[in-house]
C-alpha cells in the first residue's frame, strides 16, 4: 500500500508520489515546477495550444475560466459517492427554495445607513452570509437530485466495487522528457489497480445508452483522462493497473448507471496523444508560442456528399 501525503497549504510539491490536496489547488500550480493536469492534454488535442494559454495560470495576462454548473454538480456527486450528504455538506451549501431575492444596490445601501426595511435587512444579511461563506453552492433541488442520483449509484453494486478506492487522490509524477510535472486525479484509485472516474450525463433528449456513453468518451476523450491516469500510477508502483473504467449515470430518472471498461490497447492508443500534448506544452511554454485554429491556413473543404451531388448535377443540367 502507497503511503498518501497530505499537503499543507504552504507546501508544494517536490517529489513523486501520492498527495491529498483539495481540487482547487490540484489545478492551480501545485508543484516546484510547471505542472499539467488531464484537462489541459485534452484541451491539447482537442481545441488548440492558444485555448489552453488564454486560461493558464501560468498565462500573466490570462481570463478568468468560470466554474460550470456540470463540473460543480459532478464535484458533488464525488463528495456523495465518498461520505453521503455529510461530506457534500463540507464543502457545499444548500441554498433553500424559499431564499430571500439578492438585493438591489439601493437596499444595501440603505441596510448600511441603518434604514433599511425588515424584508431588505433580511435579504441583505442573507446573502453577505452567503457571500462570506467558502463553500461552493447547491440549490435545493440540485441536492435533491444529487441524493437520488446517489442512492441509484449506492444500488449498483459494481459501480460501487469500482468507486471503492481513494477518493480524491492527485498522483504527481515528473516527465522525464520535459520536466513537467504530471497531475492525475482520477474520481478513485484503489492500490489492488482499479481505477474509475465517475461523470454525470446528460443526454439532452436522446437514450441513454452505451452508445451515447462511448460517444461522450470519445467526444471527451475520456480515454485519454484515463490513460493519463494509468501512465501516471504505473510510474508510481511499478504495475499497469488491472482495469480503468468510466463510471456514467444518466441525470434523469431512474438515474441509470453503465460501466464503461477502457481496453488496455485503447489507453495505449490515448498515451500516444498525451505523450504528443505533453511534448507540444513543453515546446509551447519554452517558445512562447501557442498557435489558435487561425494558425493552420488551408483551403475550403466541401463535403463530399455534396461535392458527388453538385457534380452530378452539373454533367446532367444541360444535355
Amino acid at each position: 500500500h502507497m503511503e498518501i501525503r497530505t499537503l499543507a497549504d504552504d507546501e508544494q510539491i517536490t517529489e513523486p508520489g501520492f498527495y491529498r490536496i483539495s481540487l482547487d489547488r490540484h489545478h492551480a500550480q501545485p508543484c516546484d515546477g510547471p505542472s499539467v493536469t488531464s484537462s489541459v492534454l485534452r484541451k491539447m488535442e482537442l481545441q488548440t495550444p492558444a485555448d489552453v494559454w488564454a486560461f493558464s495560470l501560468l498565462n500573466p495576462n490570462r481570463y478568468e475560466s468560470e466554474d460550470r454548473p456540470a463540473l460543480r454538480l459532478g464535484r458533488a456527486m464525488a463528495a456523495y459517492v465518498e461520505g453521503g450528504m455529510g461530506v457534500v455538506s463540507q464543502h457545499f451549501r444548500v441554498l433553500p427554495e424559499d431564499k430571500p431575492r439578492r438585493p438591489t444596490a439601493a437596499q444595501i445601501a440603505a441596510y448600511d445607513a441603518g434604514k433599511a426595511s425588515e424584508a431588505a435587512a433580511v435579504s441583505v444579511e442573507f446573502w453577505r452570509d452567503v457571500e462570506a461563506d467558502p463553500r461552493d453552492i447547491l440549490t435545493d433541488a440540485e441536492q435533491r437530485q444529487i441524493e437520488n442520483m446517489g442512492k441509484a449509484l449506492a444500488l449498483d453494486p459494481a459501480a460501487c466495487a469500482v468507486m471503492g478506492g481513494e477518493p480524491e487522490i492527485t498522483m504527481a509524477i515528473r516527465d522525464e522528457e520535459t520536466g513537467l510535472w504530471l497531475l492525475s486525479r482520477p474520481d478513485t484509485v484503489s492500490f489492488d489497480g482499479m481505477m474509475s472516474d465517475y461523470k454525470r450525463v446528460s443526454s439532452q433528449g436522446r437514450p441513454f445508452n452505451h452508445r451515447l456513453v462511448d460517444q461522450r468518451i470519445t467526444d471527451h476523450a475520456y480515454d485519454m483522462q484515463m490513460s493519463f491516469a494509468a501512465t501516471v500510477f504505473e510510474a508510481l508502483t511499478g504495475n499497469w493497473p488491472s482495469a480503468v473504467g468510466i463510471v456514467a449515470q444518466w441525470d434523469q430518472p431512474p438515474y441509470h448507471v453503465i460501466l464503461r471498461e477502457i481496453s488496455e490497447e485503447d489507453l495505449r492508443i490515448a498515451a500516444f496523444r498525451n505523450r504528443r500534448a505533453i511534448s507540444r506544452f513543453s515546446e509551447c511554454l519554452e517558445t512562447g508560442d501557442w498557435p489558435g485554429p487561425g494558425a493552420d491556413v488551408a483551403v475550403y473543404q466541401r463535403p463530399d456528399w455534396q461535392r458527388t451531388m453538385l457534380l452530378e448535377q452539373m454533367n446532367t443540367a444541360f444535355q
